[in-house]
């Protein structure tokens, strides 16, 4: 079912399949849709019969984080309030108590692979890819992604992807263990509903509390939401950032 012009949801037995609909702009997240889908995974972890969960965004973009097109007029109120957005759907998608598969498609870019890096599970299509550019517009990294990725990939791709801007393809995403498999992209929302289908088959209680086992970290987990939010906020009220975000819009707008 089509919850609204930019999120749907999909029920497959008691898998849930959540996705972002906004094709037109490589499913970047204004306020809007943040809004949208931060109501529909609250909603959705939160259903008994819901037993697991799939995020995706479509055959040809996964998620290409915040829309950039338009930061530059916004007031840093107004960037406070998505990025703490942002950080409420990485939350979500952490602490649910189900499992979470990503399904990616395309793209998957800054504020869109932290969605990913959130959900327990990721498999990617052959024509995947996954890079975080935020400091080439004078941002930072957010939705844990500075825990998250050393975890999954260690301290060194950690750092390239953060520091250097790597772009990196499905192939390498999988060797890095970013992501535990890649599959034809006709193939893969059939792939992630069925690894879906078969965690909800397990006991609920006991995923769970394994989920708690796996998400402790050294660091508590709000401590690092604030200090991220801190961060790009201090970077968002910058000169420099405004004249990289308006240079961006315009290249933007010239390619339509």
């Amino acid at each position: 079912m089509q919850v609204s012009s930019s999120i749907s949801v999909l029920r497959a037995g008691p898998v849930s399949v959540v996705g972002i609909d906004r094709p037109e702009v490589r499913n970047a997240m204004n306020l809007s849709t943040l809004t949208e889908l931060v109501a529909v995974l609250e909603r959705e972890t939160g259903a008994p019969e819901v037993a697991a969960l799939v995020v995706t965004g479509g055959p040809d973009a996964f998620c290409t984080g915040e829309d950039l097109r338009e930061a530059p007029s916004m007031e840093q109120a107004e960037f406070i309030e998505q990025i703490e957005k942002f950080q409420r759907v990485a939350d979500l998608l952490r602490n649910a108590r189900q499992p979470v598969v990503a399904a990616v498609s395309g793209p998957a870019v800054g504020g869109g692979l932290e969605i990913a890096v959130n959900c327990d599970l990721r498999i990617a299509a052959t024509n995947a890819f996954f890079s975080c550019p935020e400091v080439h517009w004078g941002l930072v990294i957010t939705n844990g992604a500075s825990v998250l990725l050393r975890n999954l990939v260690g301290d060194g791709w950690t750092r390239e992807l953060t520091l250097f801007g790597t772009t990196l393809d499905a192939a390498e995403a999988l060797q890095i263990g970013l992501v535990t498999r890649v599959v034809d992209p006709d193939h893969l929302m059939a792939e992630a509903i069925t690894l879906a289908t078969k965690a909800a088959g397990n006991d609920a209680e006991a995923l769970m509390l394994t989920k708690g086992l796996l998400n402790a970290d050294p660091r508590p987990w709000p401590e690092v939401l604030q200090a991220e939010t801190a961060a790009v906020t201090k970077g968002f009220g910058r000169e420099e950032v405004k004249r990289r975000l308006k240079s961006f819009r315009t290249r933007a707008r010239d390619v339509k």
